[in-house]
């Protein structure tokens, strides 16, 4: 690996992450990030803030540029790239650049850029008020489209975190989908719906909830939004709530619905004694605690 430094921006791409910190602590695995394009070929950065998971070595960011057009190249392709990646130094306002040997294949990059020891370490200045920004240029191509993209992640406050959804006269709702009103946590309008009956695999067996962004056909093609939540029946006698959280925090244009086909048992919903149904009543909650939003970098 070869490191020196730089004043100019990126060519072909730069993604500025604010709240490094709630990423990393929140042990994502990897952040993909939007496509860019260069001179006929169409890449992404992968960002490992943890590293990439092998030999069990958490101790170094790992970053590559990966090509996403194959299906698209003819049979016996073959790319030959330099590439260079870019971390922001807020101190000396420049950047330090790392690059070494590439060659051709689809995946290129370095599992241990730099370790976060290092990265976190203030007099290093990588990191200024929890920011910090990447780039990468693909320098065997001399013809791009250039694209700055900012990662922008919040930890909401308690007190403005969570939505209650009351459903009254449970019992005799149809089997259709029944659709909370539109609500704002963060940046974000979402609504929460309710099978009753339970929805495909869970149909007659299960309640089915599921988180959407509010009218994500009129978003821009390329949005993308975070969001850690749990999801939560509210227990209204003496027992416990019962609580689902999950593992697919990423709604995009292809995914901008996620949730439970089989939340809980209907047998365990509507038996009196477990105090979820009172006066035929049932609460529903969605409490968000990270909330990250992928937009144009100003």
């Amino acid at each position: 690996m070869f490191i020196s430094k730089r004043k100019h921006d990126p060519a072909h791409y730069m993604l500025k992450i604010e709240s490094f910190s709630l990423l990393s602590e929140d042990h994502t695995s990897k952040f993909e990030s939007d496509i860019f394009e260069a001179s006929g070929h169409k890449w992404r950065l992968d960002l490992y803030p943890n590293g990439n998971g092998e030999d069990d070595d958490c101790s170094h960011i790992s970053l590559y540029v990966v090509i996403c057009n194959t299906d698209s190249c003819s049979q016996g392709w073959d790319v030959c790239v330099d590439v260079t990646f870019f971390v922001y130094d807020h101190i000396h306002h420049n950047f330090v650049t790392f690059q070494g040997s590439m060659g051709r294949r689809q995946t290129w990059g370095f599992d241990k850029l730099i370790s976060l020891e290092s990265f976190m370490e203030s007099k290093n200045g990588y990191l200024f008020n929890d920011s910090c920004v990447f780039g990468v240029e693909v320098t065997a191509v001399p013809e791009f489209t250039k694209m700055d993209r900012c990662l922008s992640m919040t930890k909401l406050p308690t007190t403005m975190n969570t939505y209650i959804w009351t459903i009254d006269g449970f019992s005799v709702l149809p089997e259709q989908a029944l659709y909370s009103e539109a609500f704002k946590l963060g940046k974000v309008k979402w609504k929460l719906s309710l099978f009753p009956k339970g929805l495909q695999a869970g149909k007659g067996t299960h309640l089915s909830i599921w988180l959407s962004v509010h009218d994500a056909d009129l978003l821009p093609e390329d949005w993308k939004v975070y969001a850690k939540h749990k999801i939560r029946v509210k227990c209204q006698g003496t027992g416990s709530d019962i609580q689902r959280e999950t593992t697919k925090g990423w709604f995009h244009n292809a995914a901008d619905t996620w949730g439970f086909q089989f939340f809980m048992p209907l047998s365990q919903l509507m038996d009196v004694e477990n105090g979820f149904l009172l006066d035929d009543t049932l609460i529903v909650e969605v409490e968000f605690s990270v909330m990250g939003m992928l937009r144009n970098f100003i």
